[in-house]
C-alpha cells in the first residue's frame, strides 16, 4: 500500500487559491534541516477527486487530520476501489506513480524528509520502498497523539511548529545524514559515484550500504528518479523537450522519453499537456 504525498521538496510555498490554503517550509534548526526538506500543510474543504503523485525517491510523514482515511487504488488496478488506509503514515522513498483519493486533502500535514534524512528518525528503511507502514508501527501510540494535537491547532503554520518540534526530539544519530547530505551536494554537482567514494573516504560497496540503508536505493536509482525530477520541473506547454533532454542531462531525447515514461507511465509530450498544481502532481478529472 502507499498513499498521499505532498511533493513540495525544495520548495518554499504559501499559496492561497479559492478554497485551498496550504504553507510549507523549511525547518528552523541547521540539524532538523539535516533530516526534513519541508514542513507542509494544506486544507482544501473541495478536495476530491484524484490525482497522480510521480516518483519522488524520498520518504514522507503524513497525517489525515479530517478523520479521512488516507486511501490508494491498487496500481494493478487503478481505475477500482481505492484501498482504506491509515490516519498517519510513513511513506516509502517512491519509484513508481500512484493513483491516489484528494479528499484526505481536506486538513492533512507532513513532513518530506532529506533523502538520507530518514535513518535518524526510523532507523535503517530499505525494504520500504514504495510503500506506506502505518506510522504506529514505528511510533507507537505516540502517532495517534500526536495527530490528536495537530488536528486541534488552528492555523497552519501552529501545526508546522508542532510536528517540528516532534521531529526535533526524535531525531537520533545524524552522523550517516551529515556524510550524505555532503555526497548529495557532490553528486548534484555532477561528481562520478566513484569520486564521492573516494571524496568521502569509503568503498564503493560500504557506501552503497549507506545509502541502501538511509536512502533506501542504491545511488544510481536515487540518481535517475533525480534526473526525472528535474526534467519534469522544467516541463511545460512550450519548452523544447530535446533541449529539455540536454538541459537534464539525458543522452539524447529518446532517453529522456523511455525514462519518463518508465517513471510517469506517460510520455514527456503527454505529461506536458496534464494539469500540474505541482511539479510532482498530475491532476486527473476523472472520479
Amino acid at each position: 500500500m502507499s498513499s498521499l504525498m505532498i511533493d513540495f521538496c525544495g520548495t518554499k510555498l504559501n499559496r492561497t487559491e479559492g478554497n485551498l490554503l496550504l504553507a510549507a517550509r523549511e525547518p528552523k534548526r541547521e540539524t532538523t534541516r539535516l533530516i526534513v526538506d519541508r514542513l507542509w500543510s494544506v486544507s482544501d474543504a473541495t478536495a476530491d477527486g484524484y490525482e497522480t503523485h510521480l516518483p519522488s525517491g524520498r520518504v514522507q510523514i503524513i497525517f489525515s487530520l479530517s478523520g479521512i482515511p488516507l486511501r490508494e487504488h491498487d496500481p494493478g488496478d487503478p481505475q477500482g476501489a481505492p484501498r482504506r488506509g491509515p490516519l498517519h503514515l510513513f511513506q516509502g522513498p517512491t519509484t513508481l506513480p500512484r493513483r491516489i483519493w484528494r479528499k484526505p486533502q481536506v486538513l492533512a500535514c507532513g513532513a518530506s524528509l532529506q533523502p538520507g534524512g530518514a535513518g535518524a528518525l526510523f532507523g535503517p528503511i530499505n525494504g520500504t520502498t514504495d510503500r506506506a507502514i502505518d506510522l504506529a508501527r514505528f511510533w507507537g501510540v505516540d502517532a495517534a497523539r500526536l495527530r490528536e494535537e495537530l488536528r486541534h491547532l488552528k492555523t497552519h503554520e501552529a501545526r508546522l511548529q508542532r510536528l517540528e518540534t516532534e521531529i526535533e526530539q526524535r531525531i537520533g544519530d545524524v552522523s550517516a545524514a551529515r556524510v550524505l547530505a555532503r555526497a548529495m551536494e557532490r553528486l548534484r554537482a555532477g561528481l562520478a559515484i566513484r569520486d564521492v567514494c573516494r571524496e568521502l573516504e569509503l568503498s564503493p560497496h560500504m557506501f552503497r550500504k549507506l545509502f541502501v540503508r538511509n536512502v533506501g536505493m542504491t545511488p544510481k536509482h536515487y540518481l535517475k528518479i533525480e534526473r526525472f525530477r528535474t526534467a519534469i520541473t522544467r516541463l511545460t506547454p512550450v519548452v523544447s523537450l530535446s533541449v529539455l533532454a540536454f538541459d537534464a542531462d539525458y543522452s539524447d531525447q529518446s532517453h529522456m522519453t523511455r525514462e519518463v515514461k518508465h517513471f510517469a507511465s506517460m510520455t514527456p509530450a503527454h505529461l506536458r499537456t496534464r494539469i500540474r498544481p505541482y511539479a510532482g502532481h498530475v491532476w486527473d478529472p476523472r472520479r
